[in-house]
């Protein structure tokens, strides 16, 4: 149902933003006809959108032609969405018969063209972490394709178990936007104002808590890891100093007791793989197990500042 802006795919932000700078909405109605006059364009013809979608639920607009409007103007701007540029990819022979990329879901190498590697928005308008997945497998795809290995070997897509949200005991409502009166609003310069760094810590405390690390488990399907990091303890190093209790953002490091002696330990179902622990131990009691060098590396390096 489009006959209200309930019904349109559009932010509410959007639609508020584009009413204050005096943009008209017109509900239920497509577009058949550009009308030209004098070779200039003069109007467009209307008909009433009957449906959207097929009852297999697919994009499929029907309209009725015998119900039409005509909306006359100086200007058309054709703004139904944006995708990329065509012409190279025509150009180069990557579009099939249907004229869309045929890519291979594994590899990401064009099946039409050897040696061509697409991925991102270009595939698929998505999610920037799948745009960051695509770069992954495709860095593996081109070492894989100069060294003249099995493309595909080992590489099958994966099953991944599903999990619900978590429930929160309250929200938090989205900071305000702020932006630039409508009048003022007269070249590309984005609208929208940024947060303040205060405003920008109470947004990020919104996110959801994806929960521990072997919950989440987002570094593997993005291909930036094999395994769930361990962090594992030295009995033998550790003093039971306490400085990792101190340091934990999780609070998944405690202090227990055994045989009279007071060591540091680690709660799975809280730690989140940081690496804040490891920096600050004294005694290097405390390692990661697959070393995330890197990881600790840039921890040291923000604590050390």
């Amino acid at each position: 149902d489009k006959s209200s802006k309930d019904g349109i795919p559009a932010d509410d932000e959007e639609i508020e933003g584009a009413t204050e700078e005096g943009i008209k909405i017109i509900y239920s109605r497509g577009i058949e006809e550009i009308v030209g006059k004098g070779g200039k364009f003069n109007k467009i013809k209307c008909p009433r959108c009957t449906s959207v979608f097929d009852e297999d639920g697919r994009f499929n607009p029907q309209c009725d032609r015998s119900d039409a409007i005509y909306i006359e103007g100086d200007v058309l701007l054709v703004t139904i969405g944006q995708g990329p540029e065509r012409d190279l990819f025509q150009n180069e022979g990557l579009l099939n018969e249907r004229g869309r990329l045929d890519i291979d879901p594994v590899t990401l190498m064009s099946n039409l063209k050897d040696g061509v590697f697409i991925g991102g928005d270009v595939r698929r308008v998505g999610f920037a972490s799948e745009a960051m997945q695509d770069g992954a497998t495709v860095a593996e795809s081109i070492d894989r394709y100069l060294k003249g290995e099995d493309m595909k070997a080992g590489r099958e897509e994966k099953e991944y178990e599903t999990a619900s949200i978590p429930e929160r005991v309250r929200y938090k409502l989205q900071p305000a936007l702020k932006w630039t009166p409508a009048k003022e609003r007269l070249d590309f310069v984005p609208f929208e104002k940024s947060y303040t760094l205060a405003e920008v810590i109470e947004e990020a405390r919104r996110c959801l808590c994806c929960g521990p690390c072997k919950s989440c488990k987002g570094c593997i399907v993005l291909g930036l890891q094999t395994e769930i990091a361990e962090i594992e303890v030295n009995e033998d190093l550790c003093s039971g100093c306490g400085a990792c209790v101190a340091v934990c953002p999780y609070g998944a490091s405690t202090l227990e007791t055994s045989d009279d002696k007071i060591r540091s330990v680690v709660d799975d179902s809280k730690c989140k793989r940081c690496g804040v622990c490891i920096t600050v131990c004294p005694a290097g009691a405390r390692t990661i197990k697959d070393a995330l060098e890197e990881t600790i590396a840039d921890t040291y390096a923000t604590l050390s500042k």
